[in-house]
């Protein structure tokens, strides 16, 4: 913040309250893309953080001025575009759901790029059966009661040495 005085601060929500409190705004996933816009809107540039892949997702989507702060979240970050790519070979029927904070060459292959609650009501609306999902499972418990009746298949993780250990779940959102 204090590097880059002339910026408007934005932050993801799933950062520390000591980050927080040195922002200008919190955002969701579900709404950091109108933010965005909305600040380009007012002449603004944006210090984003902490996630990059979700700040250069953002950046491309809209064109925003922005920097962003080298941070990542340990389960995203292990997606791989290889992965997904194999999985649309044994699924082509499949459509492919990606969570922004994921790689770029991971969400240049889905069907749908959003929040949890916007990649749970693309699964609802769109009328495949199967889906590749590349986010926290978490969201599996949810997409399948809200989509009964469609497969819903997990993206790989990077594998053996990944940070999170191939399991595509967050350690801290649980505990949320």
């Amino acid at each position: 913040c204090e590097e880059h005085p002339d910026r408007t601060v934005v932050v993801y929500a799933n950062t520390s309250a000591a980050v927080k409190a040195m922002s200008d705004w919190v955002v969701t996933s579900s709404i950091a893309l109108e933010v965005a816009e909305h600040l380009m809107d007012q002449g603004e540039k944006i210090l984003w953080a902490p996630d990059r892949f979700l700040g250069s997702y953002i950046q491309r989507e809209t064109g925003a001025d922005m920097v962003m702060w080298q941070g990542s979240c340990i389960v995203h970050e292990e997606f791989k575009a290889k992965g997904v790519l194999d999985l649309k070979q044994v699924h082509p029927d499949a459509a492919v759901l990606v969570h922004p904070e994921s790689p770029a060459s991971v969400v240049e292959l889905a069907d749908v790029v959003g929040s949890t609650s916007q990649l749970i009501k693309a699964a609802q609306t769109m009328p495949n059966e199967k889906f590749i999902v590349a986010t926290d499972n978490g969201i599996f418990h949810k997409m399948r009661s809200m989509a009964p009746g469609k497969v819903f298949i997990e993206a790989p993780t990077a594998g053996n040495g990944a940070t999170c250990r191939s399991c595509a779940h967050c350690p801290w959102m649980g505990m949320n």
